[in-house]
């Protein structure tokens, strides 16, 4: 699964490295980074599909690679 996030409509709001922080972390100004060495299994790619909803800006895309 890839993880993008588009940083121009991003609001900063948190909720992402919030929810996620296994997966997600503040790159010093608010906007998320991703984690890169992150094993994605099922449950974390519910959950990520749950941050990403729940994303006010809609600033997380998943795709699924492979």
């Amino acid at each position: 699964m890839r993880i993008l996030i588009d940083i121009d409509t991003c609001t900063a709001c948190r909720l992402c490295y919030d929810m996620l922080p296994q997966v997600f972390a503040d790159r010093g100004d608010g906007i998320p980074i991703v984690w890169l060495r992150v094993k994605i299994d099922d449950p974390l790619k519910s959950s990520l599909r749950e941050v990403a909803e729940s994303c006010p800006s809609s600033s997380i895309q998943l795709e699924e690679v492979g």
